[in-house]
């Protein structure tokens, strides 16, 4: 039986979950939101194990172990379907162990894209275990390399306390205006469908230019009141776009809300999600801007992040999701 997504056309934005695993602990983090995503939308589990070339002699082991997980995980999906009320009540989620040589990250790029994932879902971390950086060197070189949408959870240190809750109940989706950032709208949309979940439309606009040249004494306002009055305009026409959005989600019943900020929009994003419960970040690499990183050497050589994905995705400490612009 083939596990690549079906042709027929039902309205799932999820339909074929990749889960790359290499026999960490870590790495398994992820498996509890790949299960319950996979039964809700009925989607195809793949459960990717990457075989280095240097360990071939052992494949043996390698397949045993992605053969067991495998296993445990439909028997897991199994139990959650009796508690779960599936949205897609027509198809019934499976879940296939898949044994690849190569390079890890090459592989997992290589593997989505041919298999036409909906999305890689992968722990911040695995067997190379924490480190300083962000992500470890595999995760970092799929987010770099990957067409397909890539969902990353942080991985915790023995130490730490999650202050995100599970599954994640309340989405920020920072929009600029433009088709491109609006293309991870289905991704959170179908999520918050599924999980019930609440969505937080974020869009930031630059600070309004203001002339330090304003004649106070002639004028009806003061000159506080007159940049007040200057960046409250601003901010609601910065809010239009987000309204017309919120109203269009909000006529298929999702919980939805709008934040329209004035500023940076690195730094008013990681302020609000420092500032505010969002258990999950959902946006593109790029957006109105079109500008992003070119990394050198990069497995396939594509473009990257544009500067503020790049600054959130230092800064959160939530799950991710990253969708190409």
């Amino acid at each position: 039986m083939s596990n690549k997504a079906s042709d027929k056309k039902d309205g799932r934005v999820y339909r074929t979950i990749l889960v790359p695993l290499d026999g960490s602990e870590a790495a398994e983090t992820v498996l509890e939101l790949a299960m319950n995503l996979a039964v809700r939308s009925g989607s195809v589990l793949t459960l990717l194990h990457v075989c280095s070339l240097d360990e071939a002699d052992y494949e043996r082991l390698h397949w045993a172990y992605i053969q067991r997980a495998a296993d445990l995980v439909q028997h897991d999906m199994s139990k959650i379907c009796e508690t779960v009320q599936c949205r897609f009540e027509d198809v019934t989620a499976t879940v296939f162990p898949v044994l690849v040589k190569g390079e890890p990250a090459e592989e997992i790029v290589r593997y989505a894209e041919e298999n036409e994932a909906s999305v890689i879902l992968m722990a911040t971390h695995g067997r190379s275990g924490l480190a300083q950086s962000v992500m470890s060197d595999v995760t970092n070189r799929v987010v770099r390399n990957s067409l397909v949408p890539v969902w990353l959870t942080r991985t915790l240190s023995p130490g730490d306390i999650t202050c995100a809750e599970w599954p994640p109940k309340r989405v920020l989706v920072p929009l600029d205006g433009s088709e491109r950032a609006a293309k991870v709208l289905p991704y959170a949309t179908e999520y918050a469908r599924l999980f019930d979940a609440e969505l937080v439309l974020m869009r930031v606009c630059e600070q309004p230019q203001i002339t330090a040249d304003y004649p106070e004494a002639n004028m009806p306002v003061s000159w506080e009141e007159h940049v007040s009055q200057l960046q409250s305009y601003h901010q609601a026409q910065c809010s239009i776009y987000l309204q017309v959005v919120k109203d269009r989600i909000s006529e298929t019943g999702l919980k939805v809300s709008a934040e329209a900020l004035l500023g940076n929009a690195a730094e008013e994003i990681i302020g609000y999600i420092r500032q505010n419960r969002c258990d999950l970040v959902a946006m593109t690499t790029r957006g109105r801007s079109g500008m992003a990183h070119w990394v050198s050497d990069s497995l396939l050589g594509r473009w990257v992040f544009s500067n503020v994905t790049e600054q959130v995705l230092a800064a959160t400490s939530r799950g991710i999701l990253l969708v190409r612009g």
